[in-house]
């Protein structure tokens, strides 16, 4: 009776635990079929966007990327990391403790320390950014893996094996192929599929050591992030996902026996499945003219891109990052290959006070006086010598009518009446900036004593906050689960489309305002073409085009009455005179943004 009883008590711990591994996958699988755009209901059964993901060529050259890199990496970390094991575990030789401890280094250094010191080693070695930096990136922090399970299966080799067959005449690359392979077969695929897995989701590393046409799945999602992610991203999950358990079935079929005919199926489909990122990205006709850009996601359309190809006989290479932190680590390192980039303003200020700017040939530019002189002349970039406003926006709050009312303040954040409906963004400066503008100083202040009364709070509020969310603050709002949100209009404008229910306002204490903008690195190889490139986009009608895709801000006046009425007249989009005099640039503060990082920690970590 006891051991009935521990039996179904361990069946049912296995249940439990194997449904709290696996029932996210079950979500992500079944919402892919959802015909909503939020995980938060069901809406009802859909294959749309497992159509949109087929003719999105972006996301499928991403996941091609990504899966170019994990076979790479995997096959030469698997091959690499099989020797080392084999060496480690049948020589002796002085230090060999040492050794062991740096095969595992990689394997506890922090992510970030390894994605920056690779960078800086790759810049050293004056080795371009591009595939062959992510897979030698890849294979860096995945050989430690593939020595540690490799060792653990030769722990439990019979050695009698490969001394019996060599006793018999077999020379040592037979024996090897022949005997020791074959028995540590499990464990060097466990180590490859291990290998394949973790190169296929990395994105840290990658995000720095990524260059031209090397922009990966991971960089590709938490790009679009930006713009909102749609669940064409659940899709593509599940595609990889019955890919590699299809694969997974095949290999545990062979290791249990199963004749190699019937594992050879389930591993046909699977490679199938990976197979077909290649087949529908078409291949990309060679040119000599290449502009190679580096931008957010979405901030242009694919047949805008066409157009200029079509008009100047070019190839476009579109990379993507998802921070201006990301972009400067890059261009700083001096080992890129753009030639058009698309930082925020405090990013230009930091670019040209580190001279990695090129100046610009305005005679090269004659649609500038399509801008709105608004834009012109800024501070952060007196005469526009190194740059050209593409996009503008603001910071402000997105709310829900029917909840909260009418919003006129930053101090609806901290109204006890919303405790648990309220989000702010996970983000610093534009954090500590509503509490700073709400209390009537600058986003711009780096004075501790204000920073710290504007800190306090923030901690004051931290009990009221649902989430602090820089990611997909507008769907959650569009969801319910919050009915007043800090964000950014871009966002907010797309959701508010969906439901009228939702409003966008910029505070009457004021609040941020950002400028996106095309410049051209001191490192280009193609500044003409850039130059070409950057007048393009200020056309008129291009102009109008690229508004309409991204919905935020456009600086170029001459496009402002070709947009449809919709757009031009979304006070989200489009703010009145009355609202832009209350704006305030974000500027690059120095060393006062250490400040603001170590009183934005003691937030987030307060209890």
């Amino acid at each position: 009776m006891r051991r009935r009883l521990t039996s179904r008590a361990l069946g049912l711990g296995s249940f439990v635990v194997y449904s709290f591994l696996y029932a996210p996958l079950a979500v992500l699988a079944a919402f892919s079929f959802n015909k909503g755009r939020l995980t938060s209901a069901w809406e009802g059964f859909t294959l749309q966007w497992y159509a949109i993901l087929l003719g999105d060529t972006a996301v499928l050259k991403s996941l091609r990327n990504s899966l170019i890199v994990a076979l790479a990496a995997t096959v030469l970390s698997t091959v690499a990391g099989t020797a080392a094991a084999l060496a480690l575990h049948r020589h002796r030789f002085r230090r060999q403790a040492s050794f062991r401890a740096l095969v595992t280094l990689p394997i506890v250094v922090p992510e970030i320390v390894m994605a920056s010191s690779l960078l800086l080693l790759f810049a050293a070695l004056g080795i371009r950014l591009g595939f062959a930096s992510v897979i030698f990136a890849h294979v860096a922090f995945s050989v430690s893996y593939v020595v540690l399970v490799v060792r653990a299966r030769l722990a439990g080799l019979n050695h009698a094996l490969e001394e019996a067959a060599m006793d018999l005449g077999s020379p040592p690359g037979r024996t090897f192929f022949m005997v020791t392979l074959p028995n540590i077969a499990p464990g060097v695929l466990a180590a490859a599929l291990l290998v394949f897995a973790l190169s296929i989701d990395d994105y840290v590393i990658t995000s720095f050591v990524a260059g031209v046409g090397s922009t990966t799945l991971p960089i590709q999602v938490y790009s679009m992030v930006r713009s909102g992610v749609s669940p064409e991203i659940n899709a593509v999950s599940t595609v990889l996902l019955t890919a590699t358990a299809l694969i997974l079935l095949a290999s545990w079929w062979i290791e249990h026996g199963v004749r190699l005919w019937k594992a050879a199926m389930p591993a046909a489909a699977g490679l199938g499945i990976l197979a077909l990122p290649f087949a529908l990205v078409p291949p990309r006709p060679d040119s000599e003219n290449v502009l190679n850009v580096y931008i957010w996601s979405n901030y242009i359309a694919p047949e805008t891109l066409k157009k200029f190809e079509d008009r100047y006989g070019a190839r476009v290479n579109v990379d993507l990052y998802d921070s201006v932190e990301a972009l400067l680590a890059k261009v700083q390192a001096g080992n890129i290959d753009y030639d058009v980039l698309c930082p925020t303003n405090y990013g230009v200020e930091i670019l040209k006070k580190q001279n990695l700017l090129l100046p610009l040939d305005h005679s090269a530019l004659p649609n500038l006086v399509n801008l709105d002189p608004r834009f012109l002349d800024p501070d952060y970039d007196p005469g526009n010598r190194y740059s050209v406003p593409y996009f503008w926006g603001t910071a402000g709050i997105g709310y829900r009518k029917s909840r909260v009312g009418l919003v006129e303040s930053w101090e609806s954040l901290w109204d006890e009446r919303y405790a648990g409906r309220i989000l702010m963004l996970d983000d610093p400066r534009e954090t500590f900036g509503a509490a700073l503008k709400w209390r009537g100083f600058s986003f711009n202040t780096t004075d501790e004593a204000t920073l710290r009364m504007a800190q306090e709070l923030l901690l004051k509020q931290k009990p009221l906050v649902k989430a602090y969310d820089s990611a997909n603050f507008q769907d959650v709002l569009l969801a319910g689960d919050v009915w007043i949100a800090q964000g950014w209009n871009g966002q907010f404008a797309r959701v508010m489309e969906i439901d009228r229910d939702i409003a966008y306002v910029i505070p009457k204490e004021g609040g941020s305002l950002f400028i996106d903008s095309l410049v051209i690195p001191s490192s280009a190889r193609n500044p003409e073409l850039a130059h070409a490139f950057i007048n393009f986009t200020l056309e008129a009608e291009i102009a109008a085009e690229i508004c309409a895709t991204m919905q935020y801000s456009s600086p170029n006046e001459a496009a402002r009455h070709l947009l449809p009425e919709a757009v031009r007249t979304n006070p989200a989009i489009f703010p009145g005179d009355d609202v832009l005099e209350r704006l305030e640039l974000i500027h690059d503060i120095g060393r006062a943004t250490l400040l603001y990082d170590r009183l934005w920690t003691e937030v987030k970590t307060a209890r």
